[in-house]
């Protein structure tokens, strides 16, 4: 039985082991032995600082880590069930605005689930990128785990370092829009994606941007009703009150051993 025990604890520790990306070392502990790096939190990746050119600007972009893709439906849905405690609450999540009709659900996957106690999506939507979420929503979601909302600098460095995977967002929309139209019915409308994507033809004009913290002023984001919106061609601006079909975000965290 003792050998037993050895065996499993052995093993605990094995899985346990990660490989430091600053210095290549095996760690077992939550700090590297060799260069103090913390252990990269669950999905994320360290990014190493750097400077990078953003809008015309050259930035200093100190070490940081990031979620190596966006939040999924999946990931989301658990922590907006909780949340969306009354209609007004849910649309300051998901739109901003709320109606009887809940017509601000319209663009969005979101359907009652089958027990009737809050919300699900398709399950072919599950882990596609959480879009339709306000500012406020991204940025609460991620404090509940520990994160915050990047800066575009830091997200044009790791677009840099190969994390952002370009996706097409009238595929993703076209997926389920005919499964939003039977669950929720004649309230939402027929969903019209050729007016949805006018002026957008090619892919690379539908791309998914993702939420930064940062404002185009330069203010705080209390007092600025606009963000900052990245994707891999570049900014864009969006309300910080708005959830858009087509805006996702992920989650950053800084380096404290600052390497």
């Amino acid at each position: 039985m003792t050998g037993l025990i050895r065996m499993v604890l052995l093993a605990a520790s094995a899985a346990a082991a990660w490989d430091c990306p600053q210095c290549g070392l095996s760690n077992q502990g939550p700090i590297c032995r060799r260069c103090s790096l913390p252990e990269p939190p669950p999905g994320t990746v360290w990014i190493r600082g750097d400077t990078i050119t953003v809008d015309g600007e050259v930035v200093e972009v100190a070490p940081f880590f990031i979620d190596a893709s966006p939040v999924t439906y999946r990931r989301l849905l658990p922590w907006l069930n909780e949340e969306a405690t009354s209609l007004e609450r849910l649309a300051e999540l998901v739109s901003g605005k709320a109606d009887d009709n809940m017509n601000f659900l319209r663009y969005t996957p979101f359907t009652g689930n089958e027990q009737g106690t809050g919300l699900a999506v398709p399950s072919a939507c599950l882990d596609l990128p959480a879009c339709s979420i306000t500012w406020t929503g991204a940025r609460q979601f991620l404090a509940s785990e520990g994160k915050r909302l990047p800066t575009t600098a830091e997200l044009a460095l790791a677009a840099r370092r190969g994390f952002f995977r370009e996706l097409d967002v009238q595929a993703v929309m076209s997926a389920f829009a005919e499964m939003m139209y039977q669950a929720m019915g004649s309230a939402l409308g027929r969903f019209d994606a050729q007016a949805m994507f006018a002026g957008c033809g090619t892919p690379g004009e539908r791309v998914i941007w993702e939420w930064t913290g940062d404002t185009p002023s330069g203010a705080g984001v209390w007092t600025d009703p606009c963000v900052v919106i990245f994707r891999t061609g570049g900014t864009g601006i969006a309300s910080t009150d708005s959830g858009y079909f087509n805006v996702a975000f992920r989650g950053a965290v800084s380096d404290p051993s600052g390497l």
